[in-house]
C-alpha cells in the first residue's frame, strides 16, 4: 500500500512563500479526501479544456511535498481537480463577506489566491499582509561603468567620458544648464542644433 501524503513538517519545508503555497494546496487536498497522486494525475488527464494539460503523479507528489513549483498550467490543473473532488468551485471567493479573516475585503477567487501564492513561491517573496499582494525586492540600480582614460583613438575626448571639467563646461549637453562664459567666448543656446 502506498504511503499517504502528509503536509511537510516545518523541518522539511520551513516557513516562507513555498510553505504558504503548499499549505493552501493541501487545504484542497485534504478537502478532497487525500486522493493519491495517481488518482489526481488521472483526473487531470481526463480534464478536457482548450489546452489539455498532462501532469505526472511524480509532479503531483512533488507539488504537495513542496519540492517544485512546476508551471502554472500544471498547478492550475491540479488545483481545479482537487476543487472538483472537494465539491468546490475555483471561481468562488476565497473569503466570504462575513469572514473574520477578511479584514481587507479580499475579493480574490480560489484560483486567483492559489495563483498569487504560486507566484510568491516562484519568486521567493513573502506575501504582504496589508494588501494581500507580494512584497517584491527592490530592483537593483545599475552602477555607471568606470570612466575611460581617453577616447577610442587615444586623442582628446571633449565633453565625453573621462573629460576634464574644462572640456565638460564647453559641452552644453554635458550639464543641465548653459554656462556663462567670458565675452571672448561664444555662448551656447538651450536649443538643440537640429
Amino acid at each position: 500500500m502506498p504511503k499517504m501524503l502528509r503536509m511537510p513538517s516545518v523541518d522539511e519545508l520551513p516557513p516562507g512563500p513555498m510553505r504558504a503555497f503548499v499549505g493552501e494546496l493541501f487545504t484542497y487536498f485534504r478537502a478532497a479526501g487525500r486522493p493519491s497522486p495517481v488518482t489526481i494525475a488521472a483526473a487531470v488527464a481526463q480534464t478536457h479544456g482548450p489546452a489539455p494539460v498532462t501532469v505526472s503523479r511524480e509532479t503531483v507528489r512533488r507539488l504537495l511535498k513542496g519540492e517544485t513549483t512546476s508551471t502554472w498550467p500544471a498547478v492550475r490543473a491540479v488545483h481545479e481537480v482537487l476543487c472538483r473532488m472537494a465539491d468546490q468551485d475555483p471561481a468562488w471567493r476565497r473569503f466570504s463577506d462575513s469572514s473574520d479573516y477578511d479584514e481587507d475585503n479580499d475579493t480574490r477567487t480560489l484560483r486567483e489566491y492559489i495563483r498569487d501564492l504560486w507566484n510568491d513561491a516562484v519568486d521567493g517573496v513573502e506575501p504582504d499582509d496589508e494588501v494581500g499582494m507580494p512584497q517584491l525586492a527592490p530592483i537593483p540600480q545599475p552602477s555607471p561603468p568606470p570612466a575611460p582614460t581617453g577616447s577610442w583613438g587615444g586623442g582628446a575626448n571633449p565633453g565625453g567620458w573621462g573629460a576634464s571639467p574644462q572640456q565638460t563646461q564647453r559641452d552644453p549637453w554635458a550639464t543641465g544648464a548653459p554656462q556663462k562664459e567670458s565675452s571672448s567666448q561664444k555662448g551656447y543656446s538651450d536649443e538643440p542644433p537640429f
